[in-house]
């Protein structure tokens, strides 16, 4: 069964609409699918059906961006699309990174870098840096989109801006109160650094449920050892290909995502 969930489109900050997510989906022989945006949930709305209509599993999905004292990003899968809390905070987040946007935009101006505010997407929830490097890049002030981190937009760039995050924890808490299964995302780096046992003692008890296992960036050492991890603590290991179109270098489907029965069970997917 060839599985991807972990998809973004240009509801955040992909390229493809969810629809033509499902379209490729079709066309390449997969069988199930998760658009996970980041902080936005429009293309449940839009895709579900159509993707069961074209015989693709469709299971519920974001990315949460949360922060503690560093990045951590939590998936959400089989939640409530119409939880009122959820809703709310995505909300929220919308709110803060339109603002965001526009701050960090003014502090361009100021530097010379006069960006048109109506060249950003409107059809976004998730308006963020890279929207902007990308606009920077098109319009000239900045020969690739590192560049424009690096010179404006990172965190030593003259014109960062930070954003207004929850922490892990709400993140995990926020997907246990709409009735889903909270997902530590891409986790090789906390792997790396050792503290990945930590993360998860530290929020298993408030509801996480499982460990991205299958990635881009996991060789067969990784996965084995997250798999190993995932069975010890009892989780769920899922996985996918953090697609973003043509705004990474990465194929929709292109990883070997080999869930076992306890979470194929838990997340309703048939073989």
């Amino acid at each position: 069964m060839n599985i991807d969930l972990h998809i973004h489109s240009m509801l955040s900050d992909g390229t493809d609409s969810p629809k033509s997510i499902v379209d490729k989906a079709k066309d390449l022989g997969i069988n199930c699918i998760s658009i996970t945006d980041h902080d936005c949930i429009g293309a449940i709305k839009i895709a579900k059906d159509y993707a069961q209509n074209n015989g693709i599993k469709y299971i519920n999905g974001v990315e949460l961006s949360t922060f503690s004292v560093s990045e951590i990003h939590i998936l959400g899968y089989c939640f409530d699309e119409n939880n009122s809390a959820l809703l709310e905070k995505l909300d929220y987040f919308e709110k803060k990174r339109k603002e965001r946007a526009e701050v960090i935009l003014d502090r361009l101006f100021d530097l010379g870098v006069k960006l048109s505010r109506d060249t950003l997407p409107a059809d976004s929830a998730s308006v963020g840096r890279l929207h902007i490097a990308k606009m920077m890049v098109e319009q000239g002030y900045a020969a690739s989109v590192p560049e424009a981190f690096d010179r404006y937009l990172g965190v030593n760039g003259k014109a960062y801006c930070p954003s207004k995050r929850i922490t892990p924890l709400q993140g995990v808490q926020l997907i246990k109160q709409a009735k889903g299964f909270s997902v530590i995302a891409h986790p090789l780096r906390f792997l790396q650094q050792k503290n990945l046992r930590p993360l998860i003692e530290g929020l298993k008890p408030f509801g996480l449920e499982g460990i991205e296992a299958y990635y881009p960036t996991h060789d067969k050492s990784v996965t084995d050892e997250l798999n190993s991890l995932a069975r010890r603590y009892k989780m769920l290991t899922t996985g996918g290909t953090d697609y973003h179109g043509e705004n990474r270098n990465i194929e929709l489907g292109s990883v070997d995502v080999r869930l076992d029965g306890y979470t194929l069970s838990r997340l309703n997917i048939n073989k």
